[in-house]
């Protein structure tokens, strides 16, 4: 235990007397804590019920459950522990054994007796103890996707308007609002309930207009002067000098001098930005640079003797904690402007949410649902207040003794509620017990609190930090240690975080300083644990992805121990890359990424319950024939698709009994009907009388669907489809195709090999996970925009405690107006950009051995340094360390696999002689082959090479003196160009020899190209542009590849670039006629246009590129316009 550094910690985390606030970094082995807490708090009541221990997930539980259980079965069996804190464990499980004799407790034939819950699942069991008081029932089942139940209400709300509700007016002013859009209105008021445990609290509180502006003004300068009296006490000590500074630039600048300096009334933010203005840049760095501008013009005497004064005060002043994050905050605090119209949108939306949550929570009765947020509110009102607790919280005072919750920093609002429902009256009781104390553990990390979309705010870990619950405080317990990462990964990200986090703690910011840890492990067999590689030019991306397969692929070679992970912020940017292992056949495990929608043999399930739902839907039918169990070809399917009379049409099925349809139909697609029309019609037979997956699986099967199948993961994703239309059958859903669409969206494909070491997933789901080599990819990539919402709201705690909410509506003012609007935007944006950095810290930290984080960064040629990223991306977090450390990679070729083009969906055509098998066995079915992959169409290269050649020929055009060769970069630059159009290998070589041999013909010496590139023409364009009117008067878009008027003969020529060749023994007139006759049209369009520009002769040709050969189409020619007139 001599390196353990915070062993004193840990063995006080276990003294059952005391109370405890445990920070957790990743890797400290948080969760052995826990249990020997939890064996230690067993060993001292008298029923295991009595410790309450509370984790987020399932998985926790089960873990913390199972861990429970082992330890105190191997203390029973007296297996031999091998390390110290093993030891530890046991002691505390031999105590409980003894616990459990004494007591009769039968735990280890009992386990359930172990109080370990999910939060959701003792939200439920509250529920279900108060059925009345709780307002949703006792039965009522969790949902995990209610966001039919909240249209539903929003629906009911609607009916409102005609009913004369008192708040029809609000609904009506809100409809008038969007335009009488209501799709839109209910978008924003079932987003509103998503998060309506955050609002509940304050919004109708104040009905009275009056009243609801007043408290939001209150609330508005409570904050300012917070802030104010905060920013005050940092620049005390300077107060005398920044008045005098601002006395004398005022006075410079003409402006009014502040009398005294400000203080933190709202009415003082004027001379507080004047302050702002004296120290920092319009972007908010430190000044350094002081002109007349600010009011120091230049000068000797008192100009100069003020000029250094600032000067040497503002280092002074940027070492001051906290006043840069003050000073920089000052823009941005809120003046109410009431009266306004978006003040009114605020009053209408606070009357009118309490009636929506109530029509919700009359949807969830009704059902005999409710959703995960309904039932922790249900479960907080389950448990009374505090002057009027219920009977089941004085009955829980009893049953529970101690408290632990693990992964605190993710607690949300509710779930914070709740344990302060359950500690009322612990301070006075342990007053009076001082010997036997009821005690709550809170264990967390604020640096991984990474779930504020969940509504998770690491400001309540602060909060409960620092206060503690219902007199309870808690000691705060830091571990240090780390026993996950080798020595050289800790200490990287120690160094490199450092700077990264906030400086300091703040409730109200949502903001988490950094804790270094102490690496228990040694440095691992990699010679460098953190490698940090940038990728710049228009192919960086491509090298970026090339990199990393073939990184995993040696690591694969080398036989390294552990897991490969690669995570990424986004599912989006994981995809290129398991294209990259694709193409180097490389297995992997990458679930819950692709939704299971994206499923090609799912989307064929969709569209076969889509027709048996709804015989009318012709769409979903004539998709059914079209599907690969049919495939029925298009001009047959055309004779389906119009069969009938419109409008109404007859449904597509009854039509497939008419002999008449039937003689319309080629051979093949008669066949290919006798085929599915029996099963189809066995499937509308069998309607009702089967269960909903049998009666799906069983047309399915039938229709030979799982032959489709291109791999066995393909047939795990219909097993998933199918176990969905269980649950619909079970939850009494039935066959509601909406319904399978959303949970489509929700639910994933098979993600690969399970079995594989590589592991691609979202840094969110790596949490709590390990991997012995870690890849980050593609930091500098930002996640999608936010629109600009109609609402911002957010909560904040004043320095007595004191909780209030602000809700703002867009006002549509600028970015820097001092609105609400825009500082709670500013605030969410700060506080994203906090949970930015610990998001990347959560991934660096799952690296046990070797991390790689890679990018692509944009380079700046004047400064000859790469530029800075956007503060969005995860890049942004580390750039000084990535600055400093990033090995640099030059644009160039990324060498991929030979295949010539992009990875491409692969499609399975059913035999013929398939057709007539009704039921293909699964295990035998044919797997991914060359044979299913179509061949790409020659033309892709040829349409590629012709793009190319035109922008070559562009940008020769454009040259002062036309070379007579081209540079490497200009070479390089086509290339890249063709890669960008999908080529690879040895059609991207090809290609590129066609594109470099078309140029060197267009400029061989004395020829044809040089001419018609050449810039001594008069009015010469390349890639003209133009739109023009045909005979019929309809506008038509055209692309002249070259024209220009020759000086010496003042002809304007029109010219066609063509890429084509002689076929094989073709003399060059047949082929250049052959191509007239082809082209002629064309040239005739672009020579009309170009005629009604101008008065010159118009002459037109091809130029074929690849032979460097200029043919005039004299047949096209125009005389000038004052000839062609007069004739």
């Amino acid at each position: 235990m001599s390196n353990i550094v915070d062993a004193s910690e840990r063995a006080a985390a276990i003294d059952v007397t005391q109370s405890f606030c445990v920070s957790a970094p990743a890797g400290s082995g948080k969760t052995e804590l826990l249990i020997q807490r939890y064996l230690a708090l067993l060993a001292r009541v008298q029923r295991p019920e009595q410790v309450l221990a509370i984790t987020f997930t399932r998985k926790a539980a089960a873990e913390m459950r199972a861990r429970v259980v082992e330890a105190l079965q191997t203390a029973l069996d007296g297996t031999v522990c091998s390390t110290a804190h093993q030891q530890v464990t046991r002691e505390l499980a031999l105590l409980t054994l003894a616990a459990n004799e004494r007591e009769g407790w039968q735990i280890l034939r009992d386990i359930t007796r172990l109080n370990i819950r999910t939060i959701d699942s003792f939200c439920a069991w509250l529920t279900r103890q108060m059925p009345i008081l709780s307002q949703v029932g006792g039965q009522a089942q969790a949902l995990d996707d209610p966001d039919a139940l909240y249209v539903e209400a929003v629906l009911e709300l609607y009916k409102l308007l005609a009913d004369e509700h008192p708040v029809a007016i609000d609904l009506a002013a809100l409809l008038l609002h969007f335009d009488n859009n209501w799709e839109r209105l209910q978008e924003l008021l079932v987003s509103m309930l998503y998060r309506r445990e955050q609002w509940k609290d304050y919004v109708g509180v104040h009905a009275a207009p009056q009243e609801a502006e007043n408290y939001l003004v209150t609330s508005v300068e409570t904050l300012v002067r917070e802030e104010l009296t905060l920013l005050s006490g940092l620049v005390q000590p300077y107060k005398g000098q920044l008045l005098d500074l601002m006395h004398y630039a005022a006075g410079n600048l003409g402006t009014s001098q502040p009398g005294q300096f400000p203080g933190n009334q709202p009415e003082d933010l004027a001379v507080w930005r004047q302050v702002r203005t004296l120290l920092l840049t319009k972007t908010g760095g430190w000044r350094k640079n002081i002109t007349k501008k600010e009011g120091f013009p230049t000068g000797k005497g008192e100009a100069e003797q003020r000029k250094q004064q600032l000067k040497e005060l503002l280092p002074l002043l940027a070492e001051v904690p906290q006043l840069h994050a003050g000073l920089m905050a000052i823009n941005t605090l809120p003046v109410i402007e009431s009266g306004s119209a978006s003040w009114q949108l605020v009053l209408h939306l606070s009357r009118l949410l309490p009636v929506l949550a109530a029509q919700l929570l009359l949807v969830f009765r009704r059902r005999g649902l409710a959703d995960h947020s309904q039932l922790a509110l249900s479960a907080l009102q389950a448990l009374g207040t505090d002057d009027a607790p219920t009977e089941l919280a004085l009955r829980l005072d009893y049953q529970i003794e101690h408290i632990l919750v693990d992964e605190f920093q993710d607690t949300a609002i509710n779930q914070f509620e709740l344990i302060h429902k359950l500690t009322r009256g612990w301070g006075d009781y342990n007053a009076l017990h001082p010997q036997s104390p009821r005690t709550l553990m809170i264990v967390g990390d604020g640096m991984q609190s990474i779930y504020a979309f969940r509504g998770a705010n690491v400001g309540l870990f602060l909060k409960a930090r620092e206060q503690g619950f219902n007199g309870v405080l808690l000691q705060h317990l830091e571990l240090r240690c780390n026993f996950r990462s080798d020595a050289g990964v800790v200490e990287w990200v120690n160094e490199s975080f450092l700077q990264a986090f906030p400086q300091h703690n703040d409730i109200n910011r949502a903001q988490v300083k950094f804790s270094a840890a102490t690496a228990v492990r040694g440095n691992g067999r990699d010679s460098k644990a953190v490698a940090l590689h940038a990728f710049t030019g228009d192919t960086g991306r491509l090298e970026e992805v090339a990199f990393i397969g073939r990184h995993i692929s040696d690591l694969l070679e080398k036989g390294v121990e552990g897991t490969i992970a690669v995570l990424g912020r986004n599912r989006s940017h994981l995809q290129p890359i398991i294209n990259c292992l694709k193409q180097l056949s490389i297995p992997y495990n990458a679930p819950d990424l692709d939704s299971l929608a994206q499923s090609p043999l799912v989307a064929d399930m969709m569209t076969l319950c889509s027709a048996l739902a709804n015989d009318a839907d012709r769409l979903a039918w004539l998709a059914l024939l079209r599907a690969p169990w049919c495939g029925l070809q298009l001009a047959d399917l055309l004779i389906v698709a119009t069969r009938g009379h419109a409008p109404p049409y007859s449904s597509v099925m009854s039509d497939l009994y008419h002999e008449a349809l039937l003689a319309e139909l080629s051979d093949d697609g008669r066949e290919r009907l006798r085929h599915i029309v029996p099963v189809l019609q066995r499937a509308q037979d069998s309607r009702d009388r089967l269960g909903l997956r049998a009666w799906i699986e069983q047309a399915w099967i039938g229709l030979a669907g799982p032959a489709c199948a291109l791999d066995v993961a393909a047939l795990r994703d219909a097993d998933s489809f199918l176990q969905l239309l269980e649950e619909a059958e079970i939850q009494g859903i039935g066959l509601d195709v909406e319904w399978l669409s959303r949970q489509l969206e929700r639910r994933y494909m098979s993600g690969g090999d399970p079995l594989s070491p590589v592991h691609l997933m979202t840094l969110h789901k790596a949490k709590g996970l390990e991997f012995g080599h870690v890849i980050i990819p593609a930091l500098d990539r930002v996640p999608r925009g936010d629109d600009r919402p109609l609402l911002r709201w957010d909560e904040h705690s004043s320095a007595s405690g004191e909780r209030r909410f602000f809700l703002a509506a867009d006002d549509h003012s600028p970015d820097d107006a001092p609105t609400l609007y825009n500082y709670l935007k500013a605030q969410s944006q700060q506080k994203a950009r906090h949970e930015a950095t610990r998001l990347l810290y959560v991934g660096t930290t799952r690296a046990v051995s070797q991390l790689l984080l890679t990018a692509c960064v944009k380079w700046d040629e004047k400064s000859d340094q790469a530029r800075a990223p956007t503060d969005r991306s995860l890049l942004s977090r580390l750039w000084p360390v990535v600055q400093e450390q990033m090995i640099l990679h030059q644009s160039r070729m990324p060498e991929l696999p030979p295949d010539s083009v992009r990875p491409r969906t692969q499609y399975v055509r059913i035999r013929r002689e398939r057709l007539n098998s009704a039921q293909p066995p699964i295990d035998k079915l044919p797997l991914e082959g060359p044979d299913n992959v179509p061949e790409v169409p020659d033309n892709v290269v040829d349409r590629s090479v012709g793009t190319v050649v035109h922008l070559a020929l562009e940008e020769l055009s454009q040259c002062p003196q036309l070379p007579l060769t081209v540079k490497d970069h200009n070479r390089t630059r086509w290339r890249m160009a063709l890669q960008r159009k999908g080529l690879w290998g040895e059609a991207l070589e090809n290609a590129w020899k066609r594109v470099l041999t078309s140029v060197e013909q267009t400029l061989k010496e004395e020829g044809m190209g040089r001419w018609v590139l050449s810039n001594a023409h008069m009015e010469a364009r390349s890639e003209w542009a133009l739109t023009a009117v045909d005979l019929n008067g309809a506008a038509c878009d055209l692309m002249i590849d070259r024209t220009f008027i020759d000086a010496s003969s003042g002809e304007r020529w029109v010219v066609d670039y063509k890429n084509s060749l002689p076929l094989e023994g073709e003399s060059l007139a047949v082929f250049a006629a052959r191509e007239s006759a082809v082209y002629g049209e064309q040239l005739r369009r672009y020579r009309d246009a170009l005629y009604q520009l101008g008065s010159e002769p118009l002459r037109c040709a091809l130029f074929f590129t690849a032979l460097g050969h200029l043919h005039r189409l004299p047949e096209l020619d125009l005389p000038a316009t004052n000839e062609y007139g007069a004739n």
